[in-house]
């Protein structure tokens, strides 16, 4: 009787078999909180049979491949939905800063002003021969410039502080595409040479999603199994091995940033970077309507101040200066209005101390709907209203757009885990098959060792 060694190769088999299962399915349980890990699944097959005496012998299991579960469908909703949404978080971020510079003080800000410097007016319309409300509503005024500057600087510091960002951000995609490059080419030799590429493959889709957070990218996969990753106008950031780097230029005047790809602009509609530049747009018109506002209060209180008489029967000189062109940021009260409160106007010519009727029209300019200030038209106090409407408007639009973005991204990733995320119920019932299935194939080669030591001893 000869002995058949079959049996032995047939659980040897088994036990690396069901062992890779257990590594599988620990490789699963231990990347359970991983972002963007793939699940994998043991592929098994059954060996070619072998021939012995004219018959095919079965030769038990091989390990045929380890299969990682994705859709590439689902993953490119994912970068798409993330670009918006990272557009969205942008603009509300840096908008909030902008509502809040107009906003002001509790107690400051270029509103309260606005009422204080008028109301002085008013006050003086009703007392057209007192000096100390003379030198307040010269203080009031001084408290109006400093206001309309503060608020301009600070709105000019936040520009230029989302144009940083913007710079940041564009290091931060460069980087991610150069990362994206690299792996390609690792994912190409690997799986050209045979060698499974599930981990390289995960690591590629994350940074994939995480440019397309920042630029918009939308990525296609390539036959060779590499990812290429371009942006709104088809323009690639990766292509295979290669990485395109974004540019983010300084441009005078305001020496803001534009973003740029190989000398041309980068048509960037979605994620960060989109969300900055129109930020920075929107901190921009801001800040021409504000220092067309300052303009506009200049000229109108200038206008009615030197129309009438001083405390003195001069003829009444700018309460401001309109030396040059007015901003927000270099508005200031005449300085000999601001040293000699008596050359403050209440009355018409010929009737010092008299009647306030120029002081009473100067009050009115608050709520008169004549003025204009760019491309707004209406009064003083409802053009700067319409500005802080417009902030609190854009970032609420954000807001709302945001939460609605948010849902559709939860449902997006809730499709992904469906397909390629790990239950641990699922790899706690798949290694408890494993370990039994490997206990068995042990005791098959126990049995088979011990039925060929009696075949031994029998021919003994």
């Amino acid at each position: 009787m000869g002995i058949n060694f079959s049996a032995f190769e047939i659980g040897r088999r088994a036990l690396n078999a069901n062992q890779t299962g257990i590594n599988v399915t620990g490789q699963n349980i231990a990347n359970v909180n991983t972002p963007g890990y793939s699940r994998r699944r043991l592929m098994l097959a059954e060996s070619a049979p072998i021939n012995v005496h004219g018959l095919n012998v079965g030769n038990g299991v091989s390990v045929a491949g380890i299969q990682s579960f994705r859709d590439a469908f689902i993953q490119s909703r994912i970068q798409a939905e993330t670009g918006i949404a990272g557009r969205l978080t942008a603009q509300r971020d840096a908008l909030g800063p902008v509502e809040a510079a107009l906003q002001g003080s509790e107690n400051g800000g270029i509103e309260n002003a606005l009422a204080n410097f008028f109301g002085s007016f008013r006050d003086l319309e009703a007392n057209p021969g007192s000096l100390p409300l003379r030198s307040l509503t010269a203080q009031r005024g001084a408290a109006l410039a400093s206001a309309f500057q503060s608020t301009r600087a600070r709105l000019g510091e936040i520009r230029q502080s989302t144009d940083a960002q913007v710079q940041v951000s564009v290091e931060q995609a460069n980087d991610l595409s150069s990362r994206i490059a690299e792996l390609n080419q690792k994912v190409s030799a690997a799986e050209a040479s045979g060698v499974e590429a599930s981990g390289l493959r995960d690591q590629r889709a994350e940074l994939a999603t995480k440019l397309s957070e920042l630029t918009g990218a939308r990525a296609t996969e390539n036959p060779d199994g590499t990812l290429t990753l371009s942006i709104a106008d088809g323009r690639p950031l990766v292509l295979g091995n290669k990485a395109f780097q974004l540019q983010a230029e300084q441009v005078p005047p305001l020496g803001l940033s534009t973003v740029s790809l190989g000398g041309e602009p980068a048509a960037i509609t979605e994620g960060t970077i989109a969300g900055l530049l129109s930020a920075i747009d929107s901190a921009s018109t801001q800040i021409n309507d504000l220092d067309a506002l300052a303009a506009s209060v200049v000229q109108r209180v200038n206008d009615l101040h030197t129309s009438g008489t001083d405390l003195d029967g001069n003829a009444g000189v700018n309460f401001f200066n309109n030396s040059g062109t007015v901003t927000a940021a270099n508005i200031s009260v005449n300085s000999a209005v601001a040293s000699d409160p008596r050359l403050i106007v209440a009355s018409p010519l010929g009737q010092p101390g008299q009647t306030g009727t120029v002081a009473g029209s100067i009050a009115n300019l608050l709520t008169d709907a004549s003025s204009t200030a760019g491309t707004r038209t209406g009064s003083f106090s409802s053009i700067f209203g319409s500005m802080l409407s417009d902030a609190g408007d854009q970032i609420s639009s954000a807001n709302n757009d945001l939460e609605t973005q948010a849902a559709v991204l939860s449902q997006a990733m809730a499709q992904r885990d469906s397909v390629s995320g790990v239950s641990l119920d699922e790899e706690a019932i798949n290694l408890l098959q494993y370990q039994k299935a490997f206990e068995a194939a042990a005791r098959f080669i126990k049995v088979a060792d011990e039925m060929t030591q009696v075949i031994i001893s029998l021919g003994q």
